[in-house]
């Protein structure tokens, strides 16, 4: 098995681990929620709480749902919210949130009674208990519960927006200040675009760029890459150079997403009736990084290499092939990691650049 072979199924790894930590990360902030308004609630009325089974059961059934729930946010609700009409989604999320809010209430009620009572668990008890959690505290816990489970929505979809790297470095404040860094860069750009945009129409064509740029995320995600930008049909995305060099992520990024277009191959065919295929420019320098914007900030980054990568890309057909990368970059790569060679195709001068620079390409571009 070769090394992207390898890498296919590291990314079926990272997306179901990638899945499971989130779950993970809601049940544990439910759980922190649900204790701070446990000692809250216990600290106003110390006599109405029995405080260590109270707070065994609350820790119990928080967990647990923050466990179903949390995945169902993450494996279903965000699915739906992207696929199905918005108010059929919502109302599918409403029924399934209510019954399950509705039984682990009402479970949560009846452990606290019979821990306090020492009664026997049983059904006919359960079913008491569960007519007794329909109440005031019912309808409050249900709308609290509720504001936090589209706030966690919320939060998951801000932290797509983002990128997860880019997203944490927003909530860190890391680039509040500009930064002077040294970063890798990939135009990715897709081929005879203008063509497939003519063929199949506007809406059509959306969705296929869209479906493209899904299916060649989880590639760019488990080489560490950063999407920068989506400019039309083009993406950018970037390193930081320790990242971008690490096992060659910048090179595989770019074969990972080919073979990940190639898996779907059936799928483009039936659905639009044309592949995406991408030809690809990278360079590495030095860049300013910092948050730009007041309404829509975004972090921005610029130097002279966002240039010269993208001119790197534009001469992909001119010297048939589809990747090229400077010379520069690929000695900082170690190439035991690429099951590929590399040739010189000359020093050249880019348009509005002075200086030559010598570019390589795969020795066999497949």
């Amino acid at each position: 098995m070769n090394r992207f072979a390898i890498l296919r199924q590291r990314i079926s790894h990272y997306n179901i681990k990638g899945k499971i930590t989130t779950v993970l990360w809601i049940t544990l902030i439910w759980t922190l929620i649900r204790l701070f308004r446990f000692f809250e609630t216990y600290a106003s009325n110390p006599d109405l709480i029995e405080l260590n089974e109270e707070l065994a059961s609350s820790i119990l059934i928080t967990a647990v749902a923050g466990l179903f729930v949390g995945a169902s946010i993450v494996f279903l609700w965000e699915r739906w919210l992207r696929r199905m009409a918005y108010f059929k989604a919502m109302f599918f999320i409403m029924l399934f949130y209510s019954l399950m809010f509705s039984i682990l209430f009402s479970l949560e009620q009846g452990l606290i009674k019979l821990s306090n009572t020492k009664q026997t668990m049983d059904v006919e008890v359960l079913a008491l208990k569960f007519k007794e959690g329909f109440n005031l505290v019912f309808l409050t816990n249900y709308i609290y519960w509720l504001v936090i489970t589209f706030m966690t929505i919320l939060f998951l979809f801000i932290r797509d927006k983002f990128g997860p790297i880019t997203f944490v470095n927003f909530l860190k404040g890391k680039y509040l200040r500009p930064k002077r860094e040294e970063r890798i860069f990939m135009f990715m750009d897709l081929k005879s675009s203008t063509t497939i945009a003519e063929r199949l129409g506007e809406e059509r064509y959306f969705n296929f760029l869209n479906d493209t740029f899904r299916i060649a995320t989880p590639g760019i995600l488990a080489t560490q890459g950063e999407i920068y930008q989506y400019v039309g049909d083009e993406i950018v995305i970037s390193w930081l150079i320790k990242n971008g060099v690490n096992r060659a992520n910048c090179i595989r990024c770019y074969y990972e997403i080919i073979e990940q277009l190639k898996d779907k191959s059936v799928y483009f065919d039936e659905t639009y009736g044309t592949q995406p295929l991408f030809k690809a420019g990278l360079h590495l320098g030095h860049v300013i990084t910092g948050e730009m914007g007041i309404v829509k900030r975004e972090i921005v980054y610029s130097g002279d290499v966002l240039n010269t990568a993208s001119r790197i890309q534009s001469l992909c057909n001119e010297m048939n092939t589809d990747l090229l990368l400077s010379n520069k970059l690929l000695k900082q790569i170690d190439l035991k990691f690429l099951d590929k060679e590399f040739k010189s195709v000359g020093n050249i001068t880019l348009r509005g650049k002075q200086q030559k620079i010598e570019l390589v390409t795969p020795l066999n571009n497949d």
